[in-house]
């Protein structure tokens, strides 16, 4: 099939995929098609005899990576299968890991999850304050970082600050890590100083999608990436809603300015949702300020949907009216589980309305990231995966050794540290030493016998794996409530990787740990698409179903503003509108099928406790009165009357 088979030439989607400019941007309302133009941007490319191999597509996420590859292969042009899509941090990762920019940087790309942060933490001196004190100069550090800040001369400029900074870098020099934040900013450093680098040169054409997601440090790289090739990018600032991963949606408002041979295209027509909640969506983004697209267009073809707001007397009438309502339309056939898309504004109303569902028998799945690792248990489990596939990872020890200590620990552990730096040698080979009386270093023995006792123990889980590989699940996640996350991944690896140990056990050992690092690094929805989804508003990005239900829309959570924020109150509510804009535009229509349903819930009471466990105001004893959201009236006319059910 030829790239412009079957695509109308006054279409947005055709310009894109025919135009020959070395740079475009593509703003691109919700459902608008911009995936239908990228793919078919690619087709024309590879049919023109592009190598496949040397065109990149960026994503935001993990998830609309692997969508991205399969929806360019199914293009069925020859070498579509062997674009590369990956998502930035993916695409660092594996630069850096290269030998020879290891060696110049003095740097390991390994990336710390944020538990693992908190023994280094303890391990800088009490000079920097303490463990709270520490954690908001590190996370203004790595919001330096995001902003490029710390690009500006005499950055930073307070000398506790400065020594800070020494400090953080050492620690991650002897452990050889890395923070999540560092990879972009270590990249860009790299690719700036290095302008004769090879990886200057990797690709031909460079595309990104949800340019509006990424932080300024990432659109500089992209930049870097992107100096001998062409490069696309796509996004929508209507849609900017991680202000808390420090996106930089003005990257995209002022992209013609930064690149002024840039070609623009916009995508307004609405081709995914029903007709009144285009018109809905259209009326409420319209308050925000400093727009680049405009009002979304209606798609002639779709039908109007079915829209219904409704207020409950409270929290759990909701939760057992829209699970019965759910029951209903799928015991009378006109959905399926996996047409529910349910978005909670906090994640234990999500458990609650996935456990009404199950108990209804209706198959039901929540996706909340802070479950996978929500113990010390599971934390602990996690590290022995890590020492099982990277048995000298020095994080992962740092975290064992600290484990069941109140401050990890860390007095000794300095000794052992400065013992290594003293006679050069690495914290690991020191500690073997120390384990096998080699070496004396005073008050070091209960690490010494903590470092013992778990290399035994990954011996004799070792032992039980090789050639029973499922036996792993039982051992690092037993069967209780709090670990089902943990185990889900685990059980998902098995399927990705195989139980079968075709290349030794310390291979698939290092296959189950990368798959498991990846997933509670990054974790996202599953493609696989058998139960009704429950999730947060954020996590619903890039995805949509026939029947969307947002959950407790009431003033407390949706907005959810912050205060003592630095951020303005305008700004926030400005984005917790793109974040409500976001959720209702999940909602899908059709010409001749499913029309579509959104549901937007709120209701008036809840217990006390259950509202100070949500973090809104109230008195343990009391019940706390809450009332709807302020963006349901902002849709004025557009949207029908509140209901009461």
């Amino acid at each position: 099939m030829a790239w412009n088979t079957g695509i109308e030439e006054q279409t947005p989607a055709y310009r894109f995929a025919s135009d020959p400019s070395r740079i475009i941007r593509v703003v691109a309302g919700p459902g608008t098609g911009k995936s239908y133009g990228l793919q078919r941007r690619v087709a024309r490319l590879l049919e023109e005899g592009q190598n496949p191999n040397r065109v990149l597509a960026v994503t935001f996420t993990r998830t609309a990576a692997q969508d991205l590859r399969n929806e360019i292969s199914s293009v069925n042009v020859i070498g579509s299968d062997k674009v590369v899509a990956k998502t930035l941090h993916s695409l660092c990762f594996g630069l850096l890991n290269k030998h020879d920019i290891i060696i110049r940087t003095g740097r390991y790309p390994r990336p710390m999850l944020d538990f693992e942060q908190k023994p280094m933490l303890y391990d800088l001196d009490c000079s920097f304050g303490n463990l709270r004190d520490k954690q908001n100069r590190l996370q203004a550090f790595e919001a330096s970082w995001a902003r490029l800040q710390s690009e500006t001369p005499g950055f930073p400029s307070d000398e506790i600050d400065r020594r800070f900074e020494r400090e953080i870098k050492k620690w991650l020099k002897i452990h050889r890590s890395m923070l999540f934040g560092e990879m972009i900013i270590e990249t860009f450093h790299y690719l700036r100083n290095n302008p004769q680098c090879t990886e200057l040169g990797l690709f031909d054409h460079i595309l990104v999608d949800e340019y509006q997601d990424l932080n300024r440090a990432e659109q500089a790289v992209i930049d870097l990436l992107a100096t001998n090739s062409n490069l696309v990018i796509i996004g929508d600032d209507d849609q900017s809603i991680y202000s808390f991963k420090h996106a930089h949606p003005e990257g995209i408002r002022e992209f013609p300015r930064t690149h002024p041979d840039c070609d623009a295209i916009d995508f307004a027509e609405c081709r995914r949702c029903p007709k009144q909640v285009v018109a809905m969506a259209s009326r409420l983004i319209s308050n925000n300020n400093n727009r680049t697209l405009g009002n979304l267009k209606p798609f002639e073809s779709n039908q109007n949907g079915n829209v219904i707001i409704v207020q409950w007397k409270t929290l759990e009438d909701e939760i057992r009216g829209i699970s019965n309502n759910i029951y209903r339309e799928i015991a009378l056939g006109a959905i399926q589980p996996e047409d529910v898309l349910i978005l909670a504004p906090v994640r234990k109303i999500g458990y609650r309305v996935r456990d009404t569902l199950v108990k209804l028998g209706i198959s039901a799945k929540s996706y909340f990231r802070e479950t996978a690792l929500s113990t010390d248990e599971l934390r602990y489990s996690f590290t022995l995966l890590n020492l099982l596939a990277k048995p000298d990872d020095m994080v992962a020890w740092r975290y064992i050794l600290g484990y069941g200590s109140s401050n990890y620990r860390t007095k000794s552990y300095s000794r052992i540290v400065e013992y290594a730096t003293k006679f050069d040698l690495s914290v690991y080979d020191t500690l073997e030493q120390l384990a096998i009386d080699r070496i004396k270093i005073p008050y070091s023995t209960t690490l010494a016998d903590i470092f013992t006792k778990t290399k035994a123990k990954l011996t004799e889980i070792k032992s039980v794996v090789n050639g029973n590989s499922e036996a792993l699940l039982d051992i690092l996640a037993e069967e209780n409530e709090d670990n089902t996350d943990f185990r889900n991944i685990l059980s998902e690896a098995f399927f990705e990787v195989g139980i079968e140990q075709k290349e030794g056990l310390d291979e698939w050992f290092k296959d189950i740990y990368s798959f498991v690092v990846e997933r509670v690094s990054f974790p996202e929805n599953t493609s696989l698409r058998d139960h009704v989804r429950i999730m947060s508003l954020h996590a619903s990005k890039g995805l949509s179903a026939k029947y969307v239900v947002v959950m407790s829309a009431i003033e407390e959570l949706i907005p959810r503003l912050n205060k003592s924020s630095d951020i303005s109150i305008e700004k926030q509510l400005e984005e917790q509108r793109r974040l409500f804009y976001v959720a209702i535009t999940r909602c899908k229509s059709s010409k001749n099928d499913y029309p579509g349903t959104l549901i937007i819930s709120s209701f008036i009471n809840l217990p006390g406790n259950e509202a100070l466990n949500m973090n809104i105001p109230a008195s343990p004893y009391n019940w706390r009165s809450v009332s709807a959201s302020q963006f349901i009236r902002e849709f004025e006319d557009t949207a029908p009357v509140t209901i009461k059910p």
